[in-house]
């Protein structure tokens, strides 16, 4: 389905408020920057463009998250604002991984949820190249909680006692790594979770490091 002029604005302003306050904004905020009567008009163009695959959401009230396509989209049709007009650091988009499939690369299209805003030091200092979704308990003696959102830096190695993502069998684990004269070891900082021991016949087959953990992010 074809965006319409309109729509493309709403867009626009959508991302303008993120590159301004690092959140999406809501109807309210979308209906005002847009001259619009009220908030409702704004949510029918939420609709309308949730539709068309441009935005994703949920029941919160800044839940407004920008598809690949919109960001595809805008990128070749709308000026983006400059960090200097933002007034403070830049904000870069840093694709969000879901579900990771083994024969796929991990930037794949199709295993990207969506992408997030999040401050150009995530992507400049620390070098990540996507983030994930913490599950689970595992890691909490490195301060890693479950919800929490990891930022990972994508390669293929890694040194002993590094934070990792790692590919087990199409299940993504956050583990720091080893390397022993038997093989791997992946070894949760939670001792209530036993290590994960690969012998070095199955390591190239059963394992597959995907990234360094360069930083932790966490809504509180």
């Amino acid at each position: 389905m074809k965006i319409t002029d309109r729509q493309k604005a709403v867009l626009g302003k959508i991302h303008d408020f993120i590159m301004l306050n690092s959140y999406p904004p809501t109807a309210r905020d979308v209906a005002e920057m847009m001259g619009f009567s009220s908030p409702k008009a704004a949510t029918d163009h939420f609709t309308s463009l949730e539709k068309k695959g441009y935005i994703k959401r949920n029941s919160l009230a800044r839940s407004i998250k920008l598809t690949d396509k919109a960001l595809g989209m805008l990128k070749k049709d709308y000026s983006f604002p400059s960090p200097a007009d933002a007034g403070h650091a830049g904000i870069s988009y840093l694709p969000l991984i879901g579900n990771i499939a083994a024969g796929n690369p991990v930037l794949a299209y199709e295993n990207i949820d969506e992408y997030i805003p999040v401050p150009e030091s995530f992507t400049g200092a620390y070098g990540a190249d996507f983030a994930l979704r913490v599950k689970g308990r595992s890691m909490t003696g490195d301060h890693i909680l479950d919800g929490d959102m990891i930022m990972v830096k994508a390669r293929n190695t890694a040194e002993n006692g590094e934070i990792v993502v790692a590919l087990i069998n199409d299940e993504a684990v956050v583990k720091r790594f080893y390397k022993t004269k038997d093989g791997i070891e992946l070894v949760s900082s939670n001792t209530d979770y036993p290590p994960i021991k690969i012998s070095i016949k199955d390591a190239g087959d059963s394992v597959k490091i995907i990234g360094r953990v360069v930083a932790v992010h966490r809504n509180i």
